[in-house]
């Protein structure tokens, strides 16, 4: 009898704990998803071109390797992967440049997948790209069925940018890093709000990427633009993430998620 007790008090105390984790998860997600206080009226504005990737809204940080391609093929229909080019003009796969000792080409990545053209890929641009690199991207994409509406080019202003654009491929524009950054001056948001739509309206991006810390500015301000969001920050397996993804469900708005996990 009393063998049986501690068992039932192990097990409620398991599910109390359980029960704590989850409430202390939920309400911790929703204060991340607290609308900022606004400074102006949000924007209708969204200038941008038409979306052509997959709708697919999960993505997978950091598939820089092809076993971590391989051990997640049929967990998630996007991945992020990161480029580096070298001073001799080559392109790796690589988030630092000293990854790009391992020498890891972008078809190493598609080669590793059963069906890698069943895929979307955010291409993370850490450098500027020449016209040649960028037909190699698109050539090799090419040579694994991948269609070219499933690659997203993630980029800042400026050349790279705009050879994407002649391309009339999928640019994902990279936010300014001073974007949530008003110091709750009306004045700098306004000036931060009109340099980001004058910077939409010269790119006419896909979508805009930013950083989840961001992303309560975007909405406020921008509700109507595209967004690519990024949230790299936990690894492991923690009960914020579904609910993290439950909102950005609810955000029409929100074309990518993007978050972390471990390889096991």
């Amino acid at each position: 009898m009393r063998k049986s007790r501690i068992v039932l008090y192990i097990i409620l105390l398991a599910v109390f704990s359980f029960g704590a984790y989850a409430a202390f998860m939920y309400v911790y997600t929703e204060w991340k998803f607290l609308p900022v206080e606004l400074l102006q009226e949000p924007s209708k504005a969204a200038p941008h071109a038409e979306w052509k990737a997959p709708d697919t809204l999960l993505y997978l940080h950091q598939v820089n390797t092809p076993r971590r391609a391989q051990r997640k093929e049929n967990a998630y229909a996007g991945y992020e992967i990161d480029l580096q080019t070298d001073e001799q003009g080559n392109l790796w796969v690589a988030h630092d440049p000293e990854e790009m000792a391992q020498q890891i080409k972008l078809a190493d990545i598609f080669s590793a997948l059963k069906n890698p053209g069943q895929k979307a890929y955010w291409l993370d641009l850490k450098t500027q790209l020449t016209p040649a690199q960028l037909d190699q991207i698109l050539l090799t994409a090419q040579a694994f069925h991948i269609p070219q509406e499933n690659l997203l080019l993630e980029t800042v202003p400026g050349d790279t940018a705009k050879m994407i654009n002649k391309k009339k491929l999928n640019l994902l524009l990279q936010l300014p890093e001073s974007f949530d950054k008003d110091f709750n001056d009306p004045q700098a948001r306004k000036e931060i709000n009109q340099n980001a739509l004058q910077e939409w309206e010269e790119y006419r991006p896909a979508a805009v990427s930013a950083s989840f810390g961001k992303y309560t500015y975007l909405r406020a301000y921008f509700p109507e633009m595209p967004k690519a969001i990024y949230y790299s920050s936990t690894k492991r397996p923690s009960l914020k993430k579904p609910f993290m993804i439950n909102h950005m469900k609810e955000d029409p708005s929100v074309k990518i998620f993007l978050i972390d996990e471990y390889t096991w």
